[in-house]
């Protein structure tokens, strides 16, 4: 019986290409499936997990709030404390005046905020306003994004959450919900970073806001206590008497109410 010979196929170069490209093309299609249902899985944790420390949050304020009155609108507005600990109340309302041609601000704040800004600038300085009055819906998205950022870098969830919050508070815990927060920067250096302490506009606002009534609100050497990175640019309103009793003891906010 005669032998057939297999006829030997030769490598086709082209071929072996084309097959594999198409290959590779469908594993990459899979993985950005993958990838995009886990972000989605990850995005409505996230939501989940705000809304829950919403929710809860309503407790710890009862319990951790040792003058009732610090978080009364209708009683020492200007001494209202807003961190993690201590969320916005549910019926808290605010009347927003325009400052600055697009920013807003409490009404009650409005004039001495433009007052200190009117008398910057007679010091040759540029001031300019860069945040003001957020709703609750921008916060949680510049929330999201900063959380999202850390979680690229390679921190999980929680982890990320927390560095975020740092840098980003978590949603009604935010100065700016309230309209008696602003974030000013010089017109000749807009980038939101320790350097803002050496332009002489911020040194100005660091020397002369309590004149005005405003305070550095998250000073570099009380992180700890604020549970907020250092922001030479974040000024809140307190008052007058209030603002120089704080500059004047070298202290925060919440060394102030005594509550920590």
């Amino acid at each position: 019986m005669k032998k057939i010979k297999k006829k030997k196929r030769k490598f086709n170069p082209k071929k072996f290409i084309k097959n594999w490209s198409i290959i590779l093309g469908v594993i990459f299609v899979i993985v950005m499936l993958t990838s995009k249902k886990e972000d989605n899985k990850t995005e409505k944790q996230t939501q989940e997990t705000v809304a829950t420390a919403e929710d809860n949050n309503n407790n710890v304020l009862t319990v951790e709030l040792e003058n009732p009155e610090v978080n009364n609108q209708n009683a020492d507005w200007n001494l209202i404390l807003v961190n993690k600990d201590h969320k916005i109340p549910e019926d808290y309302k605010v009347e927003l005046q325009s400052v600055e041609t697009k920013h807003k601000v409490d009404s009650r704040i409005v004039e001495s905020l433009e007052k200190m800004l009117e008398d910057a600038r007679k010091q040759d300085l540029k001031p300019l306003i860069c945040s003001s009055y957020r709703t609750t819906e921008a916060q949680t998205m510049l929330f999201q994004q900063k959380r999202n950022q850390f979680m690229k870098l390679g921190s999980n969830q929680e982890e990320a959450e927390e560095k975020a919050s740092y840098w980003v508070t978590l949603p009604r815990t935010s100065e700016h919900e309230i309209g008696l927060a602003v974030d000013i920067v010089s017109l000749d250096y807009q980038v939101l970073d320790q350097k803002q302490e050496s332009t002489p506009l911020q040194k100005w606002l660091i020397e002369h806001c309590a004149e005005y009534g405003f305070i550095l609100r998250y000073p570099t050497h009380k992180n700890e206590i604020t549970k907020v990175n250092y922001e030479p640019w974040h000024y809140r309103y307190v008052g007058v008497e209030v603002a120089r009793e704080i500059q004047e003891k070298g202290i925060c906010l919440e060394e102030y109410l005594n509550i920590m």
